[in-house]
């Protein structure tokens, strides 16, 4: 039996960035509610040219240094009427490919120019509900293989709050099965099935430890009343 969705709330790791001369590019980035990104390990990253390559060929690192929700860092010393950049936000340092949402920077760049964001999100499409199962339809980054990269889904009981990022409560999770970047994700024998009118949030994360959900990596949340 399917069932529906309502009053749904959908949240997801905000970037965006400005040029500011021919040399430097300002980010700002707005986190999700509860995460501390310094303590998690959250960074930038930018490489030249149109697409994310491995964090060791990165022309430039940043680990993020406040625990702030929200806030800003630059990238100086660039060529932007010489070279296109591409510039990515990450959740996980310690694990290079964690990096769920991109700035294009094209070539010419002009102080003003806006700068083409591509953002993680996870959401449920109303007739993917049923009575102890549902899909996930997801997006990353292009270059995101998330198979490989360990990508999962879990659910909660309840609204998102800071307590998901220990995986507190979580009722149940499953791994991604799919390398390409946009996509879904099926999670099957839910326990105690979902409840009829109760509140569940689904959250999409980028890694795993020890062959489990990494918690503190969660980009995107999706809550949902059945």
């Amino acid at each position: 039996m399917a069932l529906q969705a309502t009053d749904s709330a959908q949240g997801i790791i905000q970037l965006s960035g400005s040029i500011i001369d021919g040399t430097t590019v300002k980010i700002n980035f707005n986190a999700l509610p509860g995460a501390h990104p310094k303590t998690m390990g959250y960074f930038v990253a930018i490489w030249q040219g149109s697409q994310i390559q491995a964090l060791s060929s990165a022309l430039q690192t940043q680990k993020i240094g406040v625990d702030n929700q929200a806030g800003t860092t630059n990238f100086n010393g660039l060529s932007l009427q010489k070279q296109d950049y591409i510039i990515g936000f990450g959740v996980d340092f310690e694990v290079g490919t964690t990096i769920c949402s991109t700035l294009y920077v094209p070539l010419n760049s002009q102080v003003g120019d806006p700068l083409t964001s591509n953002l993680s999100t996870v959401t449920v499409p109303e007739d993917a509900i049923g009575t102890n199962s549902l899909v996930a339809s997801y997006v990353t980054p292009l270059y995101n293989t998330p198979k490989t990269n360990a990508n999962w889904i879990g659910l909660f009981q309840g609204p998102f709050t800071a307590n998901c990022f220990s995986g507190a409560g979580v009722v149940a999770s499953t791994s991604a099965t799919s390398d390409n970047n946009t996509g879904s994700i099926s999670m099957n024998d839910i326990p105690n099935g979902l409840v009829r009118f109760q509140t569940y949030t689904l959250v999409y994360g980028m890694s795993s430890k020890a062959g489990s959900p990494n918690y503190n990596d969660i980009i995107s949340y999706y809550t949902f009343t059945v």
